[in-house]
């Protein structure tokens, strides 16, 4: 095993597409089958396609019980976190221990799709409502510039397994989410190279989303959202596009330069050493919507940066120094 996690379940968080969303994070800090340049978890430290029970499902499993005994209204528990949850080998065991046991509840899963090509993992996402899979480059090139993944796998094998999945479970809506990168995929070609992708994998919708939470890499730059529109229209002649990008424009000047993930650490952390704070607090001082510093800080947990401790009104976090 691993090292120890505290938390593996986390939230809920309030989601514009899934309503209260409980997190399940089943991967250690940063373990990944893609060391993307826009992630906002930071780099990837391990880089893998090995499936193995990264965290005991059974402890999973307990943790999970324990928090929906206590809440009961939520709308999803969503597979996410700091890196791709299919990398797990109990997740087959959880989706079915949700299904058995509060069927009431929808299960969505965000993916890089690297593994969908397995049928180990396929079998293992039988009982799903809804998958999120990612897809960012529009060939081989684009794909390793933005995803930088582990070796052996490709965009081929990436559409496979898409296709792999559509056909398997073709009632699962499935929601894919392109990730645009200015001077990388966001060109008139680009668009029509995903749109005959689109074609042939047919999602229910395309989810074109640029940066919004600082990335890996400096070079990343928000996508100015007229080009996002005009991505969207090539696109949206084959299957519906929606642009999650939060932002109208986003230019990186001189006096307005989008803050590394190190910067943004440093300005929880610079608060936090002043007193504990909830997420809430955190909202309110630096001025970063609650659902997007929730899951920030989750990360930062996860890294070892900050410890979460409750509290009278409700958890608090505090640096952990060393």
């Amino acid at each position: 095993m691993n090292q120890i996690k505290t938390k593996c379940v986390f939230g809920p968080i309030p989601s514009r597409r899934l309503g209260r969303s409980l997190g399940i994070d089943l991967l250690p800090y940063k373990t990944c089958s893609m060391d993307c340049v826009y992630c906002e978890c930071g780099a990837t430290t391990v880089l893998t396609s090995e499936r193995k029970e990264y965290f005991p499902t059974s402890a999973v499993l307990a943790e999970l019980d324990a928090v929906l005994a206590k809440d009961h209204e939520i709308d999803f528990v969503t597979f996410s976190g700091v890196g791709e949850p299919t990398l797990h080998s109990g997740i087959g065991e959880i989706i079915r221990h949700i299904r058995l046991h509060y069927p009431e509840l929808k299960i969505c899963m965000l993916t890089n799709s690297t593994l969908l090509d397995q049928e180990s993992v396929l079998e293992d996402l039988d009982g799903i409502d809804v998958i999120i899979p990612s897809l960012d480059g529009s060939n081989e090139e684009e794909f390793l510039k933005v995803n930088r993944q582990e070796p052996g796998i490709t965009l081929a094998s990436v559409v496979s397994g898409l296709l792999k999945f559509r056909a398997r479970y073709p009632e699962v809506p499935m929601w894919l989410e392109i990730f645009i990168l200015p001077g990388v995929n966001d060109s008139v070609e680009s668009a029509e190279r995903f749109r005959q992708l689109m074609e042939k994998i047919a999602p229910e919708k395309v989810q074109l989303n640029s940066l919004d939470r600082p990335g890996v890499e400096e070079w990343v730059l928000p996508e100015p959202f007229e080009i996002l529109e005009k991505i969207a229209a090539v696109i949206g002649k084959t299957v519906n596009v929606e642009i999650v990008s939060r932002h109208k424009v986003q230019v990186k000047t001189a006096d307005r330069e989008t803050p590394s993930v190190d910067k943004y650490n440093d300005l929880i952390l610079k608060t936090l050493r002043s007193r504990p704070c909830t997420a809430e607090d955190l909202s309110v001082t630096i001025g970063i919507p609650a659902e997007r510093i929730t899951p920030h800080l989750r990360r930062m947990e996860r890294a070892g940066l900050v410890i979460s401790e409750e509290g009278s009104r409700g958890i608090f976090y505090r640096p952990l120094e060393r």
